[in-house]
């Protein structure tokens, strides 16, 4: 039985929207999985969630939902544990593994205990009270927010670079950087600034598809980068056998030692001595036309419809 087939075989769901601040990403990642399925004549209902309330209500009558939810309540774990309750197979990680990896300062714990490269980091709890707790996870005993030195602020729980700051020498501080990111999250990650090249490298399935290289429009990959400039460049990485083989083993590492499954994406810097660092996973990457994971399964030969397919067909084993 081919895949088409088999997937009309199954009552299907695409989530998409959702309450999160990615929540226009999102539609837009929806419908074009939904014209995907259209073109290729397979059934299924579209919804639109607004609320908590609308994901707990979902009918039980579906096999198998197509999660294009970015963000809180699509990638924290919120609607992955909402289907598994009511017996929905779903596309992506399960709701441990999406709650875990959201996170980024629980995901770098996980890769520091396992000696995978991640950039130093201060973990600020309760951020703005009263009871604010700062720990640091340094490799060292450099203090990565003196004065003297580039760092990166950035919300522990968020996506599409919301809330994210860069405070460098004689320009912001900590306190001005944490204002902006306590507006998504109290939890903030203060993390080392690392000068060099950005990478992403996509997995479907138990394939590591080849890193692409993004030239952000703006001082980094920030939001406006991502969805709104057509300065952004995106290539593929030049790298030789031996790197783009490292690049691939970190990206596995880093992506299932969360407990990730399925699909997804790893985002790095490469310093400007070739090392990487790993930043963050994403377990719901963008799903349109211009998205990475798309341009990143290009390379290996499949078109937009058919990453769509794969990624639902993996969540029907």
């Amino acid at each position: 039985m081919d895949l088409i087939s088999t997937l009309n075989q199954k009552k299907i769901l695409i989530l998409s929207g959702g309450w999160s601040a990615e929540r226009e990403i999102s539609i837009k990642s929806g419908s074009a999985v939904s014209k995907a399925l259209e073109a290729n004549n397979i059934s299924h209902t579209h919804v639109d969630l607004t609320s908590e309330e609308d994901a707990r209500n979902l009918s039980k009558e579906f096999d198998l939902a197509f999660i294009a939810l970015h963000g809180r309540g699509g990638e924290d774990g919120f609607i992955q544990d909402v289907l598994e309750s009511k017996g929905i197979k779903f596309t992506g990680s399960d709701s441990k593994s999406c709650q875990v990896s959201l996170n980024k300062t629980e995901s770098k714990k996980i890769w520091r205990d396992l000696l995978l490269p991640t950039p130093d980091f201060v973990e600020i709890q309760n951020a703005g009270s009263a009871d604010m707790k700062l720990t640091p996870h340094l490799s060292g005993e450099e203090d990565i927010t003196a004065l003297d030195k580039t760092f990166v602020v950035k919300p522990a729980n968020e996506g599409s670079s919301f809330g994210i700051s860069i405070v460098k020498p004689g320009r912001g501080s900590l306190e001005e950087a944490m204002i902006e990111a306590v507006k998504y999250d109290s939890s903030i990650l203060v993390e080392a600034f690392v000068d060099g090249r950005e990478l992403t490298v996509s997995i479907l399935g138990n394939e590591v598809l080849h890193p692409i290289c993004i030239e952000p429009a703006g001082e980094f990959y920030d939001f406006d980068s991502k969805y709104s400039s057509s300065k952004t460049k995106y290539t593929k990485a030049e790298l030789s056998h031996e790197k783009l083989e490292e690049i691939k083993d970190y990206a596995w590492h880093a992506f299932s030692s969360l407990g990730c499954s399925s699909w997804g994406r790893v985002d790095f810097i490469e310093d400007n001595e070739g090392n990487f660092q790993i930043i963050e996973v994403n377990t719901v990457p963008g799903l349109t036309e211009t998205s990475l994971f798309p341009k990143a399964a290009s390379y290996h030969g499949l078109n937009f419809d058919e990453v769509v397919m794969q990624v639902l067909y993996l969540s029907c084993k």
